[in-house]
């Protein structure tokens, strides 16, 4: 799974970025997930998380960051909330650092941990100061160290993962999760997922149609938001198949392999002590030109994430940052060598005309 050599990772490396496919069956994982503690609340997709918090602590106001998915609203919206947005700036911080003082008792606070890098502790701090909970959004940020400050950490394996389906909620030490009966995800939805990680693994191996592509994007969007547990097919390979450690330690080398070369475009050009990266975000006003040669050499950089309709314009900061950003894949499926063909291929487009 680690960069390997030879014939079949050439064909492997030829498209890079996209869904990661479905993991092999294995006896034993050589490192135990650090993720599943105790108590852990197995879901079907993170999405579900968020609104399972937001009924349970039943907040008079949820309050999100303005740099934020779409399915995030959509999961507060599911728990019929009220949202308020506060504004971080380009750089994904807090843009007021007085904006906690207009949380209420008992309100709900969403922090994202942007990319695997941790939320500022010291908002996190005020907050609860102000009674306030904090849900840690943590789905970029599944090996990432954490001080355990929130009161709630959602997990997204699949996002790192080769696994079809998945979102871990945790409760931290002063807080507490509801008794939940949880239901098999729906069929449908869940055979779309499986056949998409399938269809994604046989295309690295032998190559062929982009089928996988389509499908994932669709399981993306119709993901379930309810009491949904978790596949046991995903329980058991986050328990069985993946040397944890060895994956952290490649996204950490390509990510600085990639930083390296493009350290000016960074949004985060340094990787801090205990952050796994999800991938390398860049910014760059020549954003889409970049990307479209990307795609012509089978390299695709997603967005995280696009505003427009999503967040109000007033969130200027914000809406700069979603123009200008993409996240060059820098996961374990590559090594220093993809990485490099990655710089190349980004330089040349910004060095065009």
């Amino acid at each position: 799974m680690i960069c390997m050599t030879g014939s079949k990772r050439e064909v492997a490396a030829k498209t890079v970025g996209g869904v990661i496919g479905l993991a092999e069956p294995s006896e034993a994982a050589a490192s135990p997930p650090p993720f599943l503690l105790d108590g852990a609340v197995l879901l079907a997709s993170a999405r579900s998380g968020i609104s399972i918090v937001a009924r349970h602590v039943a907040p008079g106001c949820v309050w999100m960051p303005s740099y934020l998915c779409r399915s995030m609203l959509e999961a507060v919206s599911h728990a019929g909330a009220r949202v308020e947005l506060y504004a971080v700036d380009e750089t994904l911080n807090s843009v007021d650092p007085d904006w906690p003082a207009e949380v209420a008792p008992g309100d709900l606070v969403v922090v994202i941990d942007y990319f695997g890098f941790a939320y500022d502790r010291t908002c996190i701090a005020r907050v609860k100061k102000r009674g306030a909970w904090i849900l840690e959004d943590a789905s970029q940020a599944l090996l990432s160290d954490r001080d355990g400050s929130a009161h709630f950490v959602l997990y997204s394996p699949h996002k790192f993962l080769g696994v079809p389906d998945g979102g871990i909620l945790v409760a931290g030490r002063d807080a507490n999760l509801p008794d939940l009966k949880l239901e098999p995800p729906p069929s449908s939805w869940w055979l779309d997922a499986f056949r998409a990680r399938i269809l994604r693994r046989d295309f690295d191996s032998r190559g062929g149609s982009r089928e996988w592509l389509e499908l994932f994007q669709h399981v993306e969007a119709t993901s379930p938001n309810g009491a949904f547990a978790m596949s046991e097919l995903t329980q058991l390979l986050l328990r069985r198949c993946f040397d944890y450690e060895a994956i952290r330690r490649q996204r950490v080398e390509n990510y600085n392999v990639l930083s390296a070369g493009l350290r000016e475009y960074a949004v985060f050009p340094t990787l801090g002590d205990g952050v796994c990266p999800l991938g390398f975000p860049m910014r760059t006003a020549k954003r889409d030109r970049v990307r479209r040669r990307l795609f012509s050499h089978e390299i695709y950089p997603p967005v995280h994430w696009a505003l427009d309709g999503v967040v109000p314009r007033r969130f200027s900061a914000s809406h700069r940052l979603s123009a200008e950003i993409m996240t060059l894949p820098c996961d374990q499926r590559y090594c220093a060598r993809d990485m490099q063909r990655v710089i190349e291929q980004v330089s040349e487009a910004l060095k065009a005309e």
